[in-house]
């Protein structure tokens, strides 16, 4: 009877160990308030739309607070990684052909020159570590999307960002690789001898660019970029 008991104790302990904590970001975190210091305060305020695109942590708990979201988040974001990592290979492979092979039309089209070449190059470089970047932080966000880790991330405000800015170097890499090999394209085109292929490139640049821009006009990233002039 005693030795039942012990096991029901044991049981009904061990549960309420895996079992959620709901008091879990119930409160918004002490240490997430903005510094009193008026330096520390900008710099605190310039991080946060660093690395959030917001002016305060306020929408991070109230996003968090709620079930299991930290776990939730984490996991989409490991999702997200997988298909980022799966441009980031097409990337390199573009890359690496465009280095190891010769122009078809060398006067028209020439990517082997210095700018574009080195452009090039350095695009290839990138998406590498890219993917090594990629597959550090995808092992590493199972461990993040403990509850443990989780509640030592949140003590302090800089253990936040750092957590943040972890979890965008391989999206920074990506974004810097593809960047580069835009740029590769576009010094290709524009010191081309035929005056057609400017013209081409131009036009798809600028349309390119104008698509991105409607894009980014209706889309939430404006919307809280517009904010910084509250304060």
């Amino acid at each position: 009877m005693s030795s039942s008991g012990q096991n029901i104790g044991y049981l009904q302990s061990s549960q309420r160990r895996n079992a959620p904590d709901e008091s879990f970001f119930t409160q918004f975190p002490r240490m997430w308030e903005a510094p009193e210091s008026r330096i520390w305060r900008y710099i605190f305020r310039i991080c946060c739309y660093v690395f959030t695109g917001r002016g305060d942590l306020h929408w991070l708990h109230d996003l968090l607070k709620e079930g299991n979201s930290w776990e939730v988040l984490h996991g989409r974001y490991v999702n997200q990684l997988n298909q980022v990592s799966t441009v980031q290979a097409l990337v390199l492979t573009t890359t690496a052909v465009f280095i190891t092979t010769n122009p078809p039309l060398g006067n028209d089209v020439d990517y082997t020159s210095h700018a574009s070449y080195a452009c090039l190059a350095e695009s290839l470089v990138f998406s590498l570590f890219g993917l090594l970047f990629q597959l550090k932080t995808s092992t590493s966000v199972f461990i993040f999307q403990k509850r443990s880790t989780a509640e030592i991330i949140i003590e302090r405000r800089w253990r936040i960002f750092w957590h943040l800015l972890g979890l965008a170097v391989p999206i920074i890499v990506f974004g810097i690789s593809v960047v580069l090999l835009l740029m590769a394209i576009v010094l290709t085109g524009f010191t081309s001898h035929t005056e057609t292929v400017k013209l081409c490139v131009s036009i798809t640049f600028a349309f390119l660019g104008a698509c991105h821009l409607v894009s980014v006009l209706g889309s939430p990233f404006y919307y809280h970029l517009s904010n910084i002039r509250k304060w």
